[in-house]
């Protein structure tokens, strides 16, 4: 099957307007979207960071909000770009009590949630934070290991975990060597581990961190061949915006 741009569904997207290190405002969400739509892309799901403690927490009433104005606006421009509403959780130690209540966003439709790594603390509790949350019945995709310093010095409780159902999105700039060597080379030894299930931008911007063009996206092809990016950018994102 020829992996077709057109079919991506980016499961890792920073475009809610003022709430985290994506866009500052409208117009800058705007060209985001905009440029989504130009590469043929139409589906993706809105993953604001949430850091209890710091700016970048906002909760579900606000990224509902910020989703609704979102959509009015696409509407109204007639922006042909679906967006699903997420979280990208970064690891706390109440993490599973805000879990619990009810406090934290899902991906899509599912019940799967994008759990953000420490880029300097231990990955310990963060893997025992995923057991927690897989044996509770939740889904958990790590998000974007293949950058993080503790899992560069050893994959091995990271690729245990994943036979056990842990799930894990590496960034798209990683194989294009956009986070340097050794994030290249984790995202590699991944794939070859089979130990990946998802390919995401976690695009920010429209001058960095930005969605993949046409060019960049013939590089995966090279690199991946068609089927496997199209098992990691189109058939599992799927499962996630048409979940039952």
């Amino acid at each position: 099957m020829a992996a077709d741009l057109s079919q991506f569904i980016d499961i890792h997207v920073h475009i809610l307007p003022g709430i985290d290190d994506g866009p500052r405002n409208l117009d800058e969400s705007m060209a985001m979207a905009k440029a989504y739509v130009n590469i043929g892309v139409s589906r993706i799901i809105a993953t604001p960071h949430f850091i209890p403690g710091t700016a970048w927490a906002a909760g579900l009433d606000c990224i509902a909000d910020k989703l609704r104005e979102l959509k009015e606006l696409f509407a109204r421009k007639d922006i042909p770009l679906t967006i699903f509403p997420g979280m990208e959780i970064a690891y706390h130690k109440k993490l599973m009590n805000r879990l619990e209540h009810g406090m934290l966003q899902s991906l899509g439709k599912s019940d799967v949630y994008l759990l953000e790594p420490s880029f300097s603390d231990s990955s310990n509790a963060l893997l025992e934070c995923a057991c927690q949350m897989m044996a509770s019945g939740r889904g958990v995709i790590l998000a974007h290991p293949e950058r993080i310093p503790s899992f560069q010095e050893t994959t091995k409780p990271l690729v245990d975990l994943v036979d056990q159902g842990l799930l894990v999105q590496i960034n798209i700039g990683s194989l294009l060597n956009k986070f340097g060597e050794s994030s290249k080379k984790l995202a590699m030894h991944l794939i070859e581990k089979s130990s990946v299930h998802f390919l995401a931008s976690d695009s920010h911007a429209t001058t960095r961190r930005c969605p993949p063009s046409r060019i960049e996206w013939e590089v995966l092809k090279g690199l991946l061949g068609d089927d496997l990016l199209t098992r990691l950018c189109v058939t599992n994102p799927r499962s996630l915006v048409n979940y039952n």
